[in-house]
């Protein structure tokens, strides 16, 4: 199995980034608009589409706290804004070989320190993220549509 990175066209692909999430994470899906904003990546398996991944640069996860819902600049953070596996591609090991490339692509881009959050239901995704020596910073309530709570993590790179 080849495990393969590319980057993503925007905004010529903006439109199948947006139908790949869609089918990963459904009502979780970002809007279009969205990924204009991010560095997205494809996740390829034996050349195939087999999901995505997308950064932000210099900036710190807080829209769970702040009123305006945003995201502050933070020089030194990556934050990791989605990554996601097709249903068909999951339970394979893939994961922890994604979160390996994105801790090595903060590390080849001179960040010191990754962010990222998952809904707290996502038991497969804090495991993964905890190996790597991601540590939880704060869970927020609600935070999803449906109640359910965010856990943001942290990885501080030595």
């Amino acid at each position: 199995m080849v495990l393969e990175f590319r980057k993503a066209i925007v905004p010529d692909e903006v439109e199948e980034l947006r139908r790949v999430d869609v089918e990963i994470f459904g009502k979780d899906a970002f809007e279009e608009e969205l990924w204009y904003s991010v560095e997205a990546y494809w996740i390829l398996v034996d050349g195939r589409v087999a999901g995505c991944a997308a950064f932000v640069h210099d900036v710190d996860f807080e829209e769970d706290l702040r009123e305006d819902d945003e995201n502050v600049p933070r020089r030194g953070t990556v934050y990791i804004q989605s990554t996601g596996l097709l249903s068909g591609y999951r339970g394979r090991g893939l994961g922890r070989r994604v979160k390996e490339w994105e801790i090595e692509y903060a590390r080849r881009n001179g960040f010191r320190r990754v962010v990222t959050n998952c809904r707290e239901g996502n038991a497969a995704m804090i495991g993964i993220n905890e190996k790597y020596g991601f540590k939880a910073i704060r869970r927020t309530d609600g935070y999803y549509e449906d109640g359910e709570a965010t856990v943001v993590m942290e990885l501080v790179l030595k």
